[in-house]
């Protein structure tokens, strides 16, 4: 029997999990196969609807499910937290037992370092994990005039256009209660740019131009005074706010660090195209654990989740591991209340900017509630093999 082990129940890692189950059905039934996802957490979130809490455009119970209710038949769940993996004795010890694999995917995303920015925590807002969500608002709820800092701590971050989202979504939020000119929107961040595509941040520019929306670029953040309501860059400048929403610091999970093959900062290192660990043919990693240079989005997640779980199929079946990724990504990015475009991006092809429209609006707010069962779980894959 060869044993497939899935740590981490992110967007890739069901992804990986439902692809591997439907199309080694068989496999799995008749004993030869057994695939495995470990992940300690009861729910599996739908992240892009966090930012949408936010603006009442999703409530905060649709975005999550419990985890048993996304997976496919022949996926057993393992619910345990992983914490350590041995890629050399290819086992990998959880809290209460120590698992051998054959192949490995690791899934297990981004986490938050709040501590790498003094008072970032107790000073500032923000949109990536549910409570914090319902938190910012019931406080926007409540804001009526003043200053509001949109930024980034640091780079990278997942989803790359959703600093963007929510300035313009707060635009048309204070426009809609008549108070637009009572608040200030400034956008903040740590590069040169409003994006990391120049043609892209020519594009917003253009939009905050448009929208009264101030912009404050290459400013580096360090710390958040939370006395003087100022934050502070890396140069001593500062900037004073009486709301900031920060996307907080990212770094990969505290499991890569344990187990020691991960970067300085805790990402992957894995080959581009086919996604292995580097030095392990037998080990793959997806979605924001990796140290791609591609966005740390759920469409990447899944796009390298098919190609891994290919690749594993391949070699199961006694054949060469062809498929590979080709750094392929998109997002659909809201640009104020009823209107939204699309990005996509690939290794060849540099990020386009769609021109933004009511249709890409709807399709974003479609896909809301289309995403158990068009991604998380696809029921077409149960039927067409």
């Amino acid at each position: 029997m060869k044993t497939i082990a899935i740590v981490g129940g992110g967007s890739g890692g069901v992804s990986a999990a439902n692809h591997l189950a439907y199309k080694l059905k068989g496999e799995i039934k008749e004993g030869k196969v057994k695939l495995l996802l470990i992940e300690g957490s009861t729910r599996h979130y739908y992240q892009p609807g966090f930012l949408e809490i936010v603006f009442d455009l999703m409530t905060p119970q649709s975005t999550y499910k419990n985890e048993k209710r996304v997976l496919a038949d022949g996926v057993t769940l393992t619910q345990e937290y992983a914490s350590r993996i041995d890629l050399e004795n290819r086992t990998i010890t959880t809290e209460k037992q120590k698992i051998p694999y054959d192949y490995l995917v690791i899934a297990t995303g981004a986490s938050y370092d709040y501590g790498a920015v003094p008072g970032l925590k107790e000073g500032t807002h923000n949109f990536y994990s549910l409570d914090s969500s319902v938190d910012l608002k019931s406080v926007l709820n409540h804001f009526k005039s003043g200053k509001i800092v949109v930024g980034i701590s640091s780079m990278p971050y997942k989803c790359t256009p959703a600093p963007l989202e929510a300035v313009f979504l707060l635009n048309d939020y204070f426009a809609r209660r008549g108070i637009r000119d009572k608040v200030e929107i400034e956008y903040m961040y740590p590069m040169p740019m409003a994006f990391p595509d120049k043609g892209i941040s020519d594009i917003a520019l253009r939009m905050f131009k448009e929208k009264g929306i101030k912009s404050n670029l290459g400013f580096q953040l360090k710390t958040v005074d939370n006395e003087k309501h100022e934050l502070v860059d890396v140069n001593g400048k500062r900037s004073s706010f009486d709301l900031a929403i920060i996307v907080p610091p990212h770094r990969g999970n505290k499991l890569i660090d344990n187990s020691g093959f991960g970067d300085k900062m805790g990402w992957v290192p894995v080959d581009p195209l086919t996604l292995n660990i580097k030095g392990h043919e037998n080990a793959y990693a997806i979605g924001d654990a990796t140290n791609l240079q591609v966005s740390k989005a759920g469409s990447v997640a899944d796009a390298e989740a098919i190609v891994v779980s290919d690749r594993i199929i391949q070699s199961i079946s006694g054949g060469d591991s062809v498929s590979v990724y080709d750094g392929s990504g998109g997002a659909l990015m809201i640009t104020g209340i009823g209107s939204a475009s699309m990005i996509t991006s690939s290794y060849t092809q540099k990020p386009v900017f769609m021109p933004e429209s009511y249709s890409f609006y709807w399709i974003k707010l479609i896909y809301n509630n289309l995403y158990w069962n068009m991604t998380a779980k696809p029921v077409l894959n149960g039927v067409v093999q």
